[in-house]
């Protein structure tokens, strides 16, 4: 049979909170996740043998790495089922844009619909949890408060602002980042909401900025660099700063700026995940 074709879309975190650590070392947080339309794309083809075989065109994914993999052989589990998965990636690595996670939810999505497993969403939610904390969210499709270690999910009403993203070529580890991070005093949560509005959250940043700075000086330097353009802010552990803008002229002289190390992208914020999109 041939590969049917599905998208992955990224996200960014509008505001990232750290409100405690759990004694397994995760930490609970708040934020608000945002997709937008910047997509890695899944191709996905049956195989009758039951193999699985994964083709991925960035070199640095390895095979016992690719959540991809993981996800086909965790909903495959127990039957005699194979797939051919290849990946094309358009969201960077490491850039904080959850495209790893995207992708494994994705292809969550894709097997059930291409052999129509019936698995339902939260039974898939759950399968994806333990690929990792934001691949729930994919799953559920839909812009979300987040809160635990990203699994608790409510939904949130957000117009589809357009956001400059200013992606540098730095790849930062995630765990790398929380390792170093130091809770200092108490924090107060935030009270949940469903919708998002300017005024109440975007002065609200993220609180491992300090960190991924003094790991990562260059992110700090562009990090100045952005405010002559507007209110810089940096998803998830990094690399990916954005501004929200709907200014296309500004995405545009940004980009005729923009430093040769730096990639710029200008993308819409999505309401729904495409796999959820009908015609």
């Amino acid at each position: 049979m041939a590969f049917v074709k599905f998208l992955a879309p990224a996200k960014i975190n509008l505001f990232l909170k750290v409100l405690s650590q759990k004694n397994n070392g995760y930490h609970n947080l708040q934020s608000i996740f945002q997709m937008v339309g910047l997509y890695d794309e899944i191709f996905i083809a049956p195989r009758a043998d039951g193999k699985i075989i994964i083709e991925n065109d960035n070199p640095s994914i390895l095979k016992e790495d690719d959540l991809c993999f993981k996800a086909a052989q965790l909903i495959l589990d127990g039957t005699t089922l194979g797939v051919t998965i290849k990946v094309k990636k358009n969201i960077p690595v490491g850039a904080g844009l959850g495209g790893g996670s995207s992708d494994a939810a994705t292809t969550l999505l894709a097997i059930n619909q291409i052999y129509d497993l019936k698995i339902n969403k939260k039974k898939l939610m759950g399968i994806g949890l333990k690929l990792g904390a934001d691949v729930p969210f994919f799953i559920n499709g839909k812009n979300g408060w987040v809160e635990g270690i990203g699994d608790k999910i409510s939904p949130i009403l957000i117009d589809n602002f357009r956001y400059i993203l200013i992606i540098p070529d730095v790849s930062i580890s995630t765990s790398s980042i929380f390792r170093d991070f130091k809770l200092t005093n108490k924090v107060i949560p935030l009270k949940i909401t469903t919708s998002f509005s300017n005024e109440e959250h975007d002065n609200i940043g993220n609180d491992l900025i300090d960190t991924i700075f003094k790991k990562h000086n260059r992110l700090h330097e562009l990090f100045l660099w952005l405010k002559e353009f507007g209110a810089p802010k940096i998803t998830g552990t990094g690399s990916t700063l954005f501004i929200k803008s709907n200014d296309l002229n500004l995405a545009e002289l940004i980009d005729k700026k923009r430093p040769k190390d730096t990639k710029i992208i200008s993308v819409k914020g999505l309401s729904v995940h495409p796999h959820f999109l009908t015609d």
